[in-house]
């Protein structure tokens, strides 16, 4: 098996020293290592992306700005969410509460449709007031060739975690749904 491993990567140093030159193994490691770094930059921007929108969107439910929430929404999603100012102040109204100590799942999707790129982040940020827990799901274009009137908020999604009673006409729903602000009832018992 060592020697399989041996004779790959002495076939990777001789095909690329052939085409590029004299090559050596450091060289090599040097290439992923550098690969290692750039996915690792890639993540953690995605990261910071997602904090600072998390950021921005409490700030603002605190502040009770409803004009800088809505404005974050892409054309797109002000276009086709019904009564958006009305769920906008819902959102301040019910928001329950943030203390800056939540956990960030971040996720992403990334599709292309015939060389059009479309790049969608969407985090889950997991918090807890008064002994309740909740999660904040925030979905947003970075990047849609197909449809630039896509960037920005797609759908903002509170929920409390663990009880599964949703208010009238509200349900969860994945990315390809249509935009929407959608909120757990959180009057229920």
């Amino acid at each position: 098996m060592k020697l399989k491993k041996i004779a790959t990567i002495c076939m990777i140093v001789l095909m690329t020293s052939t085409f590029h030159g004299c090559i050596d193994i450091k060289d090599i490691k040097d290439e992923f290592s550098n690969f290692k770094k750039s996915v690792e930059e890639h993540k953690n921007a995605e990261y910071r992306s997602a904090q600072t929108e998390a950021e921005f969107l409490v700030d603002a439910i605190e502040r009770k700005d409803s004009q800088a929430i809505k404005d974050k929404f892409s054309t797109y999603a002000q276009n086709n969410i019904d009564n958006l100012d009305a769920k906008i102040d819902r959102l301040i109204e019910e928001f329950p509460g943030w203390d800056d100590d939540y956990e960030i799942t971040d996720t992403m999707e990334r599709w292309s449709n015939h060389g059009k790129i479309t790049y969608m982040l969407t985090p889950y940020f997991d918090f807890e007031v008064d002994g309740k827990a909740y999660r904040m799901r925030i979905i947003y274009y970075t990047e849609s060739d197909e449809d630039e009137s896509k960037l920005g908020y797609y759908s903002i999604q509170i929920f409390e975690r663990f009880n599964y009673k949703y208010s009238s006409d509200v349900y969860m729903h994945g990315v390809n749904d249509d935009p929407d602000i959608l909120l757990w009832d959180y009057t229920k018992d």
